[in-house]
């Protein structure tokens, strides 16, 4: 297992660098235009999404997808390897994002709370989606993979779209909204709760792309 999550991060290194330029560009560009730390919810979003989809490429690219079933390492520590990465580098952001924060409103800032129910939210979709990603390229490959990816983040929000002129829509809406006068304790709790749920998906995701992986033949 230390062998393979080594390999991955080798291999993840190499698009490390334009990650972090990219990170800093956005929170320059934030600052900037007076946008204070809005970046970092959809920062943490992407790079959530990014992170599986390089890794699954690369191997493909290169054929390590081949080798690695060849090799004298069990299926489940190649595919956990991956999954392990991943995390790793989303937790890293999301602290990192937690922290910028924290220091940004200390420096006169008075929207903490809601910067951090943001990042929250969106480390709840990014969690659900890294594992929904793994899963579908592991059955489809790479280029598939992604398109189908797209459809499951699309095809809802196509939908809402074309319903958003029915009565439960609109409840939906208003309860959204009335969310705005729950107390920082309850709103923490409910999207504490979220995250928790990503995080279900996630090791289910991983659960199930085991079970692929294994299936699959040299």
């Amino acid at each position: 297992m230390k062998a393979m999550l080594y390999a991955d991060w080798m291999n993840l290194r190499r698009s490390m660098k334009a990650m972090v330029i990219a990170i800093v560009v956005i929170a320059l560009a934030s600052i900037v235009s007076g946008n204070g730390l809005s970046f970092v919810p959809a920062m943490l979003f992407m790079l959530s999404l990014m992170v599986p989809a390089m890794l699954m490429s690369s191997d493909y690219a290169y054929g390590w997808d081949k080798l690695s079933l060849s090799l004298p390492v069990s299926r489940s520590d190649v595919v956990s390897s991956k999954f392990a990465i991943s995390l790793l580098v989303n937790l890293t952001v999301v602290a990192l994002g937690m922290i910028c924060i924290a220091g940004m409103n200390a420096f006169g800032g008075d929207a903490m709370a809601e910067d951090m129910m943001g990042m929250l939210a969106c480390e709840a979709v990014g969690l659900a989606l890294m594992g929904i990603e793994f899963v579908l390229v592991l059955r489809f490959g790479p280029d598939r993979g992604r398109y189908l990816l797209l459809a499951v983040v699309w095809v809802p929000i196509i939908v809402l779209t074309v319903v958003k002129k029915h009565p439960a829509f609109n409840k939906l809406v208003q309860a959204v909204g009335g969310m705005d006068s729950w107390p920082v304790g309850q709103l923490a709790a409910f999207f504490g709760g979220l995250v928790i749920v990503g995080a279900i998906v996630y090791a289910v995701c991983w659960r199930i792309g085991v079970g692929i992986y294994r299936k699959r033949e040299l």
